[in-house]
């Protein structure tokens, strides 16, 4: 067997880390390890964290990839985002040079991807988007991500911020939203997912803005499938948790609206983003092979 890829993928306040078997095309669960991250700390901080969780997880492997959110030059590794709260202490710093530093390889050794496409890619790879020709991929979470699979790569499709209602996607189609909303309709405020999921079978205005919720992305997805016509849709991302409450809703508007085509659960969880990641060291025909 050949020496496993090391696959990273660097999250809102979070890097998870594993080895990757290419040839089966399996993380390599035992070796997974998932750290938090403060985002407005210091570059010597980040870069600390996440070198020692590297080191503790790559063994003799020396090949990376890398699933970035952000703006990001994927060819020289250089961090291009500026939002304050996203890592805004290494803007203009080479991530390429930052990891493979922190085990002892070059450079040319790390590749990087975006984190949505990076989702994407390892759902197609190994996951419920194996064995399609073409994809969309949607992450749901504290923002919204949007990827396409097609003639074997995959991409940004980058509409977080496309036109949407009133504003932008993400405004309506995030853990954001969720939050806001309830606290609009009910007057409490809710800090995150876990207290909000405390109201589920005690106040109805719960239901009420999932349904809600259930209608904005299927408005989304509806538009997103009629625009690129792919062979299947696959929704994944932290809001996988909490699909119970708005997944089947979603998805029967979309078939309501005479799209036929499978919307799909994404089966492989965060690791979806460790296996795109590393898969990255692949041609476009071994990925869909």
């Amino acid at each position: 067997m050949s020496e496993p890829i090391i696959g990273v993928n660097i999250e809102d306040n979070h890097i998870s880390v594993g080895l990757v078997n290419i040839e089966t095309r399996k993380v390599l669960t035992e070796t997974v390890q998932r750290k938090r991250v403060d985002p407005t700390g210091s570059a010597d901080q980040i870069i600390a964290t996440w070198s020692k969780v590297l080191q503790e997880v790559a063994g003799g492997s020396k090949q990376i990839g890398i699933g970035v959110p952000g703006l990001c030059d994927y060819n020289t590794g250089v961090y291009l985002h500026k939002d304050t709260n996203r890592y805004f202490s290494l803007y203009k710093s080479n991530l390429k040079e930052i990891f493979s530093s922190a085990i002892g390889a070059a450079p040319q050794d790390v590749k990087i991807m975006n984190d949505a496409a990076c989702f994407l890619q390892g759902e197609v790879f190994g996951g419920s988007g194996r064995g399609f020709k073409s994809s969309l991929g949607v992450t749901l979470g504290v923002g919204l991500g949007t990827a396409i699979y097609a003639n074997g790569i995959v991409t940004d499709a980058n509409l977080h911020s496309s036109p949407f209602l009133d504003n932008t996607a993400e405004d309506y189609i995030s853990i954001r939203w969720l939050l806001s909303r309830f606290t609009q309709l009910t007057g409490m405020p809710v800090k995150d997912m876990s207290e909000l999921k405390q109201y589920a079978d005690t106040d109805s205005r719960f239901k009420d803005i999932f349904e809600e919720f259930s209608a904005n992305l299927a408005q989304f997805l509806i538009a997103f499938i009629r625009k690129n016509s792919p062979e299947v849709v696959v929704v994944g991302g932290f809001m996988e948790l909490y699909n119970r409450f708005f997944f089947d809703s979603a998805t029967a508007k979309v078939a309501a609206a005479g799209i036929k085509l499978p919307v799909l659960r994404a089966i492989l969880g965060e690791q979806a983003s460790i296996l795109g990641a590393a898969s990255a060291w692949y041609s476009a025909s071994q990925i869909h092979a």
